[in-house]
């Protein structure tokens, strides 16, 4: 197949998934994924897209195949210890993450040093049972909110990853959540980008920050409209 065609599907994944549309963008990285089923880029964003739909299982599996295929690394480890943690797989968590802060990436002046703070944060809260707990608290209240914004009640799914968030200071996808629906839901452009402001200080996440810029320009556009 043209390899236009596939960045056509990559794109308009990508699209499909900075507005939300986690159905929409699982539907074009499948067509992606069928012509090319071995590929970084299909593997990495299903494993993404599955992660934010709620389905950390089949995330893991895409990572999982993808170090396989392609070796450990950094982001690798970080993934993989995203979902063991959002799964409650406290030790495979923990180890994750310290492989994944052993990595010359999160060394100081490496690529992914920013990330450093989250990650110990995480490895901290896997070492504690208290605290474990209440990473727990947080992602039922993650998954009721998941479910508020399926049935279309927009504010109570806000306030239910507000509160996911407040149970677990690390859980960005909480407040990325918050950014799309008000960005995506409510139009409201100036809540959205200080949701995504938040996720990507805490995350350092680069779709995050492609989030921000959206609301940034949504912002910017209103502006220009109200003259």
């Amino acid at each position: 197949m043209p390899t236009f065609i596939l960045n056509l599907y990559e794109r308009l994944g990508r699209n499909a998934y900075i507005s939300g549309n986690y159905d929409k963008a699982e539907r074009w990285f499948r067509k992606l994924e069928e012509k090319e089923p071995e590929s970084i880029t299909a593997l990495r964003n299903l494993g993404v897209i599955l992660m934010a739909k709620g389905d950390a299982e089949g995330a893991e599996r895409y990572i999982l195949k993808e170090e396989k295929l392609y070796g450990r690394s950094f982001n690798r480890h970080a993934a993989l210890a995203d979902i063991a943690y959002a799964r409650g797989k406290r030790r495979e968590a923990q180890k994750r993450y310290a492989a994944a802060l052993a990595e010359p990436e999160c060394a100081p002046g490496g690529s992914a040093e920013a990330a450093r703070p989250m990650m110990e944060k995480r490895c901290a809260f896997c070492a504690d049972d208290v605290s474990f707990e209440r990473t727990r608290e947080a992602m039922r209240a993650f998954l009721e909110a998941q479910d508020l914004r399926e049935r279309g009640d927009g504010e109570a799914a806000i306030a239910a990853f507000r509160r996911s968030f407040e149970l677990d200071e690390t859980n960005w996808p909480a407040l990325n959540n918050i950014g799309t629906i008000y960005l995506n839901t409510l139009k409201r452009g100036a809540e959205a980008a200080a949701a995504f402001e938040q996720a990507f200080r805490i995350s350092r996440n680069a779709q995050i920050a492609r989030n921000f810029q959206v609301a940034q320009r949504f912002i910017e556009k209103e502006r220009r409209a109200k003259k």
